[in-house]
């Protein structure tokens, strides 16, 4: 069996070389990595996995068994419970262990506890909810984490538990920490349907209510994109901390719904509104304002984080074409009621209703 530094030196040999699909066969003769998902068949896992078998990696579920049983059966599978039933993981070894399911720090303390002796990486996906805030000029990874003025103690919510969840990590697993900060995910499979409105809101035409200014920055990043570089990650034993932001280079608003309308042949016409009118009308940037902030205060750069150091390591992005065709055609493929009632975003008729009220001021 060659060990991993020498599948790793293979792989990065064959893609110095510019052989498309050569490290993949290298991964396949030589065993590849031994990986360990926490999760794995929700929205992040199955494109994860699904790349990771590909190149050649050998990978352990470990999840409840309640969801998407049914995919990949050539993985292994362990049942269990990260809240209160790790026994499954118990004496076993992997190379590395993939969490994307950590949202606690008392969740993510279970599972390194018992891994930081059993694996030699820690991938966590945590978030860019981490920051204080979004106002310094250079949004990289250094930036302040956590609420400010509040004591520890008091910390609640998504943002803060995942700072303290990445504590956790780096406590347990000190340079062998891999920590990720995406940004919104998107892309086929997501049922959140942030992104997924504005393709299916576009796709079916007329008149189309845009929030904020045209030039309002944005970033997102696709849940292939974000796989693909978790797996390339762990075969180069990297550590550290990235903004995983996509795209590769900066969007605003205008290019986002004009990229988004470039993929369909319905007619359409988009009619900015201004975030003050929208937030007095009762609607959220987190509600039905879907995907963005209002670039101001506490969010000014919010849409301008800074990724050169995950795009240093290799991180690569798909055009913005591809991400909304796909999507889209993924998301034809819901039921009928799924695609009718979409759980982010404006209804048609209070859409309707808020832009004749602007054109009346």
């Amino acid at each position: 069996m060659n060990t991993r530094r020498e599948f790793i030196f293979g792989s990065l040999g064959a893609a110095s070389l510019g052989l498309s699909g050569a490290d993949r066969v290298f991964a396949q003769v030589s065993g590849g990595m031994n990986i360990l998902v926490l999760g794995g068949t929700g929205f992040i896992g199955p494109h994860l996995v699904s790349y990771a078998l590909e190149r050649g990696h050998k990978i352990t579920l470990f999840n409840r068994g309640r969801t998407n049983t049914h995919l990949f059966p050539e993985a292994e599978k362990l049942v269990g419970d990260r809240n209160n039933n790790l026994k499954a993981l118990e004496g076993r070894r992997w190379d590395a262990v993939i969490d994307n399911s950590g949202y606690t720090p008392l969740q993510v303390s279970q599972s390194v506890k018992l891994l930081k002796n059993a694996c030699d990486q820690y991938l966590f996906t945590s978030t860019r909810s981490v920051y204080t805030d979004f106002t310094r000029e250079v949004m990289d990874e250094d930036a302040p984490l956590g609420p400010k003025d509040v004591p520890e103690s008091e910390w609640e919510g998504y943002g803060p538990s995942k700072v303290l969840a990445e504590r956790v990590v780096q406590e347990g697993f000190g340079a062998r920490t891999l920590i990720t900060r995406p940004p919104v995910i998107v892309g086929p499979g997501d049922r959140t349907d942030r992104f997924t409105y504005w393709v299916d809101r576009i796709d079916d035409g007329g008149d189309i209510l845009v929030q904020g200014e045209p030039t309002d920055p944005i970033q997102f990043v696709d849940v292939r994109d974000l796989s693909e570089f978790y797996v390339r990650l762990l075969e180069t034993s990297t550590t550290g901390i990235y903004n995983t932001e996509g795209p590769g280079s900066a969007l605003n608003t205008a290019g986002l719904v004009h990229g988004i309308k470039a993929i369909t042949s319905t007619p359409s016409d988009f009619h900015w509104v201004e975030w003050d009118f929208l937030l007095g009308e009762g609607e959220e940037p987190q509600g039905s304002l879907a995907f963005w902030q209002p670039p101001r205060g506490r969010y000014l750069n919010y849409g301008r984080m800074n990724n050169s150091r995950a795009i240093a390591k290799g991180m690569s992005f798909r055009p913005l074409a591809v991400i909304a065709k796909d999507t889209l055609d993924w998301h034809r493929t819901r039921d009928a009621a799924e695609q009718e009632s979409l759980r982010t975003g404006l209804a048609r008729p209070r859409e309707a209703e808020l832009l004749r009220k602007f054109a009346a001021l």
